[in-house]
């Protein structure tokens, strides 16, 4: 770098105190390796910020330095803070700011002309400050190792639609590698006997569940469950005599035992997998006690017989999940082999395959020669949003956060002789209350193992919200260390390890008991909670008070806009649909809304008659199309026609086809249908660079893919998911009435740290056959249970703190007052102990704060900022050509 650094002794200028572990405190002077656990609101953005800064100030040459983070906007976010407070603290005009960033950084006699110095070498070499995401890192990294990582030439990363296209073709190929022989026998394992109608459709599923997972580890993993050996024949044929010679007292006991030596003696133990009396026979065996039935037990004699039955199904149910496994690692490892070729062909890359690739690569690679590659050596390593790192990308990032981890290291010259001591550091921030990306691959646990893996590691964290009131900050107190109160709980000490409700009751009582009281640090800004049933619905089922739930949610969201139109308002669900369901009643209400997210561009009437005409042209036997655009403006078009559209696709591509047809359909359209005939033209645009363009690919692609309809709103409408990051002033929940977890199928991975690959994998089996497990495996179903329950949790305190004055929840009225569901509804109206009878309709169940809040403005609102990153992403500008004729 030809600009020299600022250099400031740090540690002679600066007088805050050291900073303990588990405090809320600053970092002092020295660099030293630290993992901040930082509670939502309790501005991690800002402490990474300051780290970066004082990391620059001591004068680090910024290709020195890596910052990463998940989101583009989140790194944007970081560079911004980064210039703007070395702008401000140089302006001779601003005494305060620079005030606020010797707070910051903590050194109090930080001159301003260091600031000025500082800002004028960033700017020169902002090209490289590298604050990027892990796909740009990761992305970057793969286009310094091509050779290594085995990438075909001119690669380019694939996106989700792509993704799935190149699956599907594919499974085609490994369907078309089996004879039709090989083909039953792999799906009849594949569903431990049942033969699905549709092949492809079962063979996508099985390797959208397992492929992930195989990849770390190999397809050995699959081979890890045994089945134990069928208890001798002569012992099956005596236990079953014995059966038939008791005389139980009772005739359901004979008829039981009847049935069950039936069973034994035809040898069709798959009868046996899901019986009652089998299962009680595994909790008698496991509670050393009787074996009941209807709560009476057998006459004397039979215990033996019993467990000769057991054991026969248990050899039936484990040797058929036993081939299920080993026909998945059979169809994973053809369809590896088949999509790798296809992303080789077509010089096509995922992201996941990059970050695989580069952690094989990574383990064997010397630091020298990354920073060869890397165009300088990373000496300081800052980690944001850690909790939603995967084993992947933490393989891949280890080796330099333990490089940067040793606070001080020798420096090599080129000819190999050392140069001088190079100082390092290592930072990372996250939450794993806040780690909702486990469907992704994200697993906290590696958030709390870096404490463990990284040496000398000083731990942090921050409590203290500067973003809500009091009253929101005690509500999400008053729910989090209080979810022991429901009766979810009850199960937690049952120690019985086929217990699924053992697992996750666990997992509520221990989110509870680590819970961290949250302070604020705004005392006197006011809010307002309120926990209410929604509007009374006659004769309605869930869909319908779901529905009541959506309409109460807008009418709260249209009253909080009319009687301030500057608050920001966010309405979070935990589904798409839900999404489009509320954006439909507040457009309803002519309230001004912005949507996140996402929805098909099909939610347009004029997009549909595009895709109709396209449709038309790729099937010109299929009259469906063509009577859809007979009643269309399009079929005002002289000559207009499959022919017509098909002859312009090919003269002139599909991109300036869509832009014709959207011409012909713009001038009777409103501004919502423009915007999405806009959409559809930009997706053409990209569509087009796809090497092989087929009309019926890219309407499926439009079908398929989400496309934001942003806007500068007061009002935005999203998922919990997409919300995470932001804050508003006024936050509405109003689809909180689902089941905590969903069942889940794929598979579940046997591991023994969080960062390490799975030792071993199998498919789901359901929970009342977990008995049959081996203990291992038994563990390792209900580790996936706690983590699946654990999310939920998360989910849900996400949801909950995003809110800085209003937080607002609109749930369906119960059908028993005792609320026992196992939904965060329920959790939270017992973690409140709300009084109110939860049956009743139109309730309000809790409230607490100023329901007036409005009156009294945050100082701090977001509102500005937040309308500005949504008109940041304003859809680009199209003009549409007036008709031409298309011959």
């Amino acid at each position: 770098m030809t600009d020299s650094q600022p250099n400031i002794d740090v540690n002679s200028l600066s007088t805050t105190a050291k900073p303990s572990p588990k405090s809320d405190s600053m970092d002092d002077g020295n660099l030293r390796p630290t993992l901040v656990r930082a509670s939502a609101g309790t501005g991690k953005t800002y402490r990474l910020t300051a780290r970066l800064l004082r990391i620059l100030l001591q004068g680090a040459a910024p290709e020195t330095i890596l910052a990463t983070t998940f989101t583009r906007k989140a790194a944007g976010e970081i560079l911004e803070r980064v210039l703007l407070s070395l702008a401000r603290a140089a302006d001779e005009s601003d005494p305060d700011a620079l005030d606020a960033l010797r707070q910051q950084v903590g050194i109090p006699t930080l001159p301003r002309s260091v600031c000025l110095k500082l800002l004028e070498t960033l700017l020169k070499n902002i090209h490289r400050l590298r604050i990027c995401t892990l796909d740009s890192l990761f992305s970057q990294l793969a286009r310094s190792f091509p050779f290594e990582l085995g990438l075909p030439p001119a690669w380019r990363l694939t996106d989700e639609i792509e993704e799935a296209w190149l699956r599907e073709r594919a499974v085609d190929s490994v369907i078309a590698m089996l004879d039709r022989g090989e083909m039953m026998a792999v799906l009849s394992m594949l569903g431990k006997g049942d033969i699905k109608r549709s092949i492809a459709r079962e063979l996508l599923q099985v390797v959208e569940a397992a492929y992930g997972s195989q990849r770390l580890a190999g397809p050995d993993v699959w081979k890890k469950l045994i089945a134990p050996k069928l208890p001798e024949s002569a012992e099956i044929t005596r236990a079953a005599g014995v059966m038939r010679m008791a005389q139980p007292k009772q005739k359901r006991h004979r008829d039981k035992l009847e049935k069950m030596a039936e069973v034994l003696e035809l040898r069709q133990f798959d009868a046996f997998a899901g019986d009652t009396m089998i299962a009680n026979i595994a909790s008698a065996r496991r509670s050393h006690g009787e074996v009941l039935y209807y709560r009476a037990p057998f006459p004397e004699g039979v215990d033996e017989a019993f467990d000769v039955a057991y054991a026969a199904a248990k050899s039936d149910v484990l040797s058929r999940m036993s081939a299920q496994n080993e026909a998945t690692g059979t169809v994973i490892g053809a369809y590896d082999h088949h999509v790798g070729q296809l992303k080789q062909s077509g010089r096509s890359i995922g992201f996941e395959d990059v970050a695989i690739r580069l952690a094989a690569e990574f383990s064997r690679l010397d630091q020298h020669s990354l920073a060869q590659r890397m165009d300088g050596a990373v000496d300081h390593l800052l980690l944001d949003e850690f909790q939603d790192t995967s084993p992947v990308q933490w393989s891949v990032l280890r080796p330099m956060a333990m490089r940067c981890a040793a606070v001080e290291s020798p420096r090599e010259n080129h000819s190999g002789d050392e140069e001088r001591t190079v100082p390092k550091s290592f930072f990372c921030v996250g939450d794993t209350k806040q780690a909702i990306y486990g469907w992704r691959g994200g697993v906290a646990e590696i958030f709390d193992a870096v404490a463990d893996e990284v040496p000398g590691i000083t731990e942090v964290e921050q409590n203290t919200s500067f973003r809500s009131s009091p009253v929101v900050v005690d509500a999400v107190n008053e729910t989090f260390k209080n979810l022991g109160r429901h009766s979810i709980c009850d199960a937690a000490d049952s120690r019985d390890p086929t217990d699924k409700a053992m697992y996750e009751a666990v997992a509520v009582r221990d989110f509870a008991r680590r819970f961290p009281v949250h302070s604020t640090a705004k005392s006197d800004l006011p809010g307002h909670f309120q926990l209410e049933t929604c509007s009374a619905v006659e004769n309605g089922d869930s869909a319908a008070r779901q529905r009541a739930c959506f309409e109460d949610a807008a009418r709260i969201a249209a009253e909080i806009n009319a009687a301030n139109p500057d608050r920001s308002i966010g309405i979070l669900t935990r589904t798409n649909r839900g999404v489009a369901q509320l954006i439909y009643l507040l457009e309803q209400m002519d309230v001004d809304v912005s949507q996140e997210g996402g929805n098909p561009l099909t939610d347009s009437a004029a997009v549909e008659m595009v895709l109709s005409a396209l449709m038309m042209a790729e099937h010109p036997g299929d009259g469906r199309w063509a009577f859809h655009i007979s009643a269309t403006p399009l079929a005002k078009v002289p000559g207009f026609g499959a022919d017509f559209v098909r002859a312009m696709c090919d003269d002139r591509g599909i991109p300036e086809t869509i832009e014709f047809l959207a011409g012909q359909l713009a001038p009777l359209c409103d501004a919502r249908e423009t915007l999405r005939l806009k959409q559809l033209t930009s997706l053409a645009l990209g569509y087009q660079q796809n090497p092989a363009p087929r009309l019926r690919d890219f309407v499926r692609m439009v079908r398929e893919k989400r496309v934001e309809r942003p806007q500068a709103a007061p009002v935005r409408v999203m998922t919990v998911h997409q919300s995470k990051g932001l804050e508003f002033d006024a936050v509405i929940l109003p689809e909180l009435d689902g089941a905590l977890t969903r069942a889940r199928g794929g598979c579940v991975p046997d591991i023994d740290t969080p960062s390490s690959p799975p030792k071993g994998l199998s498919r789901y089996i359901g929970s009342a056959s977990w008995h049959f497990l081996p203990a291992t495996w038994q563990r390792a179903f209900g580790r996936q249970a706690e983590g699946a329950m654990t999310e939920a949790l998360c989910l849900l305190y996400v949801a909950m703190t995003r809110a800085r004055q209003s937080l607002r929840i609109v749930i369906q009225p119960t059908s028993k007052k005792a609320f026992a569901t196992r939904t965060a509804s329920s959790l939270i109206y017992h973690a409140l102990q709300c009084q109110e009878d939860p049956t009743e309709p139109a309730t309000v169940l809790y409230s607490q704060g100023d329901p007036q809040w409005m009156g009294s403005p945050d100082p701090d609102s977001v509102t500005a900022r937040n309308d500005a990153s949504a008109s940041e992403r304003e859809a680009t500008t199209i003009r549409f050509r007036p008709p031409v004729d298309a011959a």
